[in-house]
């Protein structure tokens, strides 16, 4: 017969190999898979996610759905919160909702300043108001700011009329003009036309009036092609996985894949003829696989003459018989 002793020294030994396991994940493990804003070390975050200048915004909205429901008047909470949303919704909220805050673009990346200092005046020490032209965020200097981490976007953006009227003029977009400052949302095609109405239009009369809807259109062709290359992709998956070759399939798909992967850097040259014919190349590139996979080559519709070249013939045709008669 074993002691008391003895019997319980295997309970022990357990739960010390237990305790050790745990202790192990907490110090080894937890903190590599614990990425997140707040095991960043950066005082930009530590402070501005505490600020809240809209607090009493909130409180008026809070006071009149109290004051609804008081009165039996129907009151719906998701619409108030989208209106303080609107109104209310601070710098940091809107970098913790962008894909800047996904990767960890924290604010001294644009802004400048010391994310380790833990005073205020020591973070902000070096940063320069955004009307010193010596300031990273000083609108003439925020493509090359923008740059730092987007240089192929900026080598395109340079060598377009907005960027020369930019730096000579002062009057013409910049980056944040289309993306916004702290949100860096990418704009619908719907939100193209009032934004770039803004200069293109019939009285300022700025390259063409019909720029935005052009614009607006070349970016639904983008969102076309991607819905192309989509189910390219789960064609000539599907196509492999059942064991037919997919050689030819997939080379088209290549250039599709290779041509989506630009649109970022097309879409910042402004150059919305050669944008719209990179796509349409893309997205016949993303047919051509789909196609392929099923045994059916593409039909390349045969196009009829414009209406101008059949004026044209038209015309010489007269002139020709004029001339014999």
């Amino acid at each position: 017969m074993f002691s008391k002793n003895e019997k319980l020294q295997p309970c022990w030994h357990r739960f010390i190999g237990i305790f050790l396991f745990f202790m192990y994940f907490i110090i080894l493990i937890a903190p590599t898979g614990a990425v997140g804003l707040d095991a960043l070390n950066n005082s930009c975050i530590d402070c501005h996610k505490k600020l809240s200048p809209f607090t009493d915004e909130q409180n008026r909205f809070t006071e009149i759905r109290l004051n609804h429901t008081e009165r039996n008047v129907s009151c719906s909470l998701e619409c108030h919160e989208d209106v303080i949303r609107k109104r209310a919704s601070d710098n940091f909220q809107q970098w913790s909702d962008s894909d800047h805050s996904k990767y960890y673009v924290t604010c001294d990346a644009c802004h400048g300043g010391d994310p380790a200092a833990k005073t205020e005046a020591g973070a902000h020490a070096s940063m320069k108001d955004a009307k010193d032209p010596n300031s990273s965020i000083y609108f003439k200097n925020i493509p090359d700011t923008c740059g730092k981490c987007h240089a192929e976007e900026l080598d395109h953006f340079k060598n377009t009329m907005h960027y020369q009227r930019l730096r000579s003029e002062s009057l013409a977009p910049s980056c944040k003009t289309c993306h916004k400052p702290h949100t860096f949302k990418v704009l619908k095609a719907s939100e193209l036309i009032p934004l770039c109405s803004v200069c293109h239009n019939q009285k300022d009369n700025i390259a063409t009036a019909s720029v935005p809807q052009d614009a607006k259109l070349a970016l639904e062709k983008a969102n076309e092609f991607q819905d192309e290359v989509i189910k390219a992709r789960k064609a000539v998956t599907e196509a492999k996985a059942s064991g037919k070759d997919v050689t030819s399939a997939q080379l088209d798909l290549d250039k599709a894949n290779a041509v989506m992967k630009d649109i970022p850097y097309l879409w910042h040259a402004f150059n919305l003829k050669d944008f719209d014919r990179q796509i349409q190349g893309g997205i016949d590139s993303a047919k051509k696989a789909e196609y392929k996979t099923s045994g059916v080559e593409p039909t390349v519709p045969r196009r009829t003459p414009g209406f101008g070249i059949i004026m044209a013939l038209g015309i010489f045709a007269v002139l020709y018989l004029f001339r014999k008669w």
